[in-house]
This record gives C-alpha cells, structure tokens and sequence, in this order.
C-alpha cells in the first residue's frame, strides 16, 4: 500500500496547500533581497514545498507523507517562532516580527498541508469525493492570490542591519568622536527681498551666521514662528543592535535623579553600555553651566527661533566644524524648554561634522541599540537680522512655503539632563526637532509623541 499511487483528493489538498506556501515563499525572496541570510532561507523553503507538493500530487509512500511533515512542519513552527521568541541564532530573525497577511496565510497553507497528510494517510484506502480535489484547487489558489496580492506596491517593512560608512572618525580616551579632519566652514551665501520682490545684498552678516552649512538664498518674511508641523517619513532601516533594544523594552523612563541602568537591554554591548553611561554622567556635569541662556549667548551660543514649539535650540557655530562631536564641554546645541517666560536647560543636542554619513560606523556602534542618530531634514530657514532663524517646516511636498530648507545636514543626537519619559537620548518632535531616519512605529527613542 505505501508504494502505491494515491488517487485520494485529500493528499492533493496537502500538495496543493504546500505549493501555495512554497509560491508565497518565493515573493519573500525579493522583499527580503537586502538580507542574503533570509533570501536564501526563503529560496530553499519555496523550492522545497513546492517540489514535495508536485511529488505528493501523484504519490503517496509514508516517505513523501513523512517529509512532508517535516517541510511544512518546519516552515509553520518557524514562522510560529519569529513572531513570539524570535530565532537568537538566525542571523535577521532575531527580532520578534508583527505578522501580516502573506506570512500568516502562508504559515496556514503550511498548517493545512501537514494536517491534509495526516488525514490522507488515516484514511488510505477510503475513497474520497472528487469535488475534495476541485475544492483544493479553488481554495488553495484563492489563499495563495491574496497572500501575493496583499504585498503587491509594498516595500518589505521588516528591519535589519543597514549598511556602515566608515568615514574614519575614532573615540578618544574622553568619549568624545574625532574627526580625520576638520571641515573648512561653509559661508552661507544670503540674500533678501523685499515686499515688492527686488532682491538686495545682506553682506553684514555675523561671523557665526556664516558657519551654518549651505543655507540658500533666503526671502524676508515675517519673524512669526509657524508651529505648524509634518511628519516625514525618509526611507529608513535600523540595526539589529537598535532593533534588539526596542524588542527589550528601550527606551525606559529616563530620570537624572536616579542610578542609570541599562541592564537588560538587548543590542548593547558592556563597553558601549559603559560609553552611553560616562557620556550622560558628563553631560549631567558640564551643561548646567548653561543654566541660564544669558550664559550661552555669553559664549556664542545663538537662538533658532524656535521657542513658540516649546523647546528653544541654541546653536553655537564655531562648533559644527570643529572636528568634535558628543563633547560635553562643547556641544554644538543647548536645548532650552520654553514655559512661558521660563527657559529651562533640559538637554544638549551634539551635531557631527557636515558630510558625515548618517550610517558612520563609529557613530552606529558609539552605544550600540541605545542611541539612534537623526538629521534635521524638514526646517525651513530664513536670515533675520544677519542670524539663521527657523520659521517652519516643509509641507507634504517637501517644500518650504516660507525661508528655505536647509540642505548638507549632519547627524546629530540629544543628551538630556532632565527627565524624559523616552529615555536620555530622546530625539524631540516638531520645529527645530530632528527627525530620524525611521517611521514613528519603529523608532528606537519613540515612545510619546506629546513629549
């Protein structure tokens, strides 16, 4: 008997179910191109269902029964895996997934598959009606189009590493990122026009003004803050390192009055860990100098202008160029928080060199999962007075429709000093905000949006 041909519907219910899922399969090969390791896991699992589906349609030894359990066996408790635990070993499925369509129809077709088989093989022998087969087929068909049509104009949302620029910058003893060489400041080339559109130079401008990175040509309007903002979403992909530390619960509740600790956070190194903890313990030492924005101006530091956003930048110039970046004796920017007439000093906000990628090396593996690097992509920029001032953001278009945007920015990272409900390396929300190279859903320093 178990060399024998089946002629039973319920074994082609089992193939056809596991041809499905090897199809399925085979479109996740091409979403997952970026990541050899799970292209290749994909392929073997869409060659194997399907050739054992092609072989069960016309045998029916306890072999192909037996392999087929273990294929599509495999293929469900894999899935099962990867959206609960995760597989630690498996280079890019560490990171427990949220399911979608197609990967839980195809783990269903896999299912089915293996419970068709086990209901073929206790009923061998035991003629089957032939509309079984011709119910397979329209089943498993429909399954399997809506499985390839639900990821149809979709690019594949899931997270793996990015790949690294090494751009040459190294660590010294202090924590603090040392450019190769330190760029030549840019002078930022102004001109204004007037209500009537005639254009007219504005050479006067403040040595600090002139070292803000290419700042276009820019229109005088009004020096009203429009709090208005938007959410762009760049394209974006985390490291595993920052994936691991979102699936471990990071970012916690950050409060300077307590011990800092990041015990259980997964993508994070002891040395890294140890880096991230002197660099907040610094910042806590040396920011408060700038208690006071009297303080900051004293030392060249110069408002953006967006204090109507609740959160006021000031920028000290000198410092974008300077070849140092996450030295807390000079940070490029203080963060001021805005409550009325109350300016209080809650972070600083440490700006790389112009031209450093944003997938630096150094800067990725600095504290590994706990810190997630962002560019100011969105502001729009006018200069008031002979000083750079942000009076926007770009709207759905990307364009400003007031001042300019800015183009060559750099990445840059907060340290906050007072309390934050997303952790001591928050990035902020709004004017004068970065905004990271991930959607809101996966960003590793996202926690409250009304922070």
């Amino acid at each position: 008997m178990t060399g024998e041909p089946l002629k039973d519907a319920r074994m082609q219910w089992a193939a056809l179910a596991s041809i499905g899922a090897g199809v399925i399969h085979g479109t996740a090969v091409g979403l997952h191109a970026d990541h050899p390791t799970l292209s290749r896991i994909f392929l073997v699992l869409t060659v194997l269902q399907v050739a054992w589906g092609v072989m069960a349609l016309q045998r029916s030894q306890l072999t192909v029964v037996l392999s087929g359990f273990a294929i599509n066996g495999a293929a469900a408790i894999g899935w099962l895996l990867t959206r609960t635990t995760g597989i630690a070993f498996v280079n890019g499925l560490e990171i427990v997934e949220k399911p979608q369509t197609a990967d839980i129809l195809s783990a269903t077709l896999a299912v089915a598959s293996v419970a068709a088989a086990l209901w073929a093989w206790r009923r061998r022998g035991t003629p089957s009606r032939p509309t079984l087969y011709v119910n397979a087929v329209y089943l498993c068909s429909a399954v399997t189009l809506l499985a390839l049509w639900s990821v149809t104009g979709q690019v594949h949302s899931d997270v793996h590493d990015i790949a690294l620029t090494d751009s040459g910058l190294s660590i010294n003893a202090d924590g603090v990122i040392i450019s190769p060489s330190t760029v030549a400041p840019s002078v930022a080339e102004t001109s204004t026009t007037n209500a009537s559109g005639v254009s007219r130079s504005n050479e006067a401008q403040t040595s600090q003004s002139k070292s803000v990175v290419s700042l276009p040509s820019q229109t005088a309007v009004p020096t009203t803050v429009v709090n208005t903002t938007t959410t762009i979403k760049p394209p974006h992909s985390l490291t595993t390192a920052q994936s691991l530390a979102a699936a471990s619960g990071w970012p916690r509740r950050y409060d300077p009055a307590n011990p800092i600790d990041f015990s259980g956070i997964g993508g994070v190194t002891t040395e890294q860990a140890a880096r991230a903890t002197t660099l907040i313990q610094s910042a806590q030492r040396d920011l408060p100098k700038y208690a006071e924005t009297s303080a900051a101006r004293a030392d060249g530091y110069i408002s953006i202008g967006d204090e109507l956003t609740g959160f006021e930048h000031f920028i000290k110039y000198s410092l974008l160029t300077d070849g140092r970046v996450l030295d807390t004796t000079a940070p490029e920017s203080l963060v001021y928080a805005v409550n009325g007439g109350v300016k209080t000093l809650v972070s600083a906000m440490f700006i790389a060199n112009p031209g450093t990628p944003l997938a630096d090396t150094t800067l990725v593996n600095y504290a590994g999962g706990l810190m997630q690097w962002h560019v100011h992509s969105n502001l729009c920029w006018v200069m008031i007075n002979g000083v750079p001032k942000v009076v926007g953001v770009t709207n759905a278009a990307g364009a400003c429709l007031i001042g300019t945007l800015q183009t060559g920015g750099a990445p840059m990272v907060h340290v906050w000093i007072a309390p934050h409900a997303c952790g001591p390396f928050a990035a902020l929300e709004g004017n004068g905000a970065g905004v990271a190279n991930a959607s809101d859903a996966e960003r590793v320093d996202f926690c409250n949006k009304d922070h």
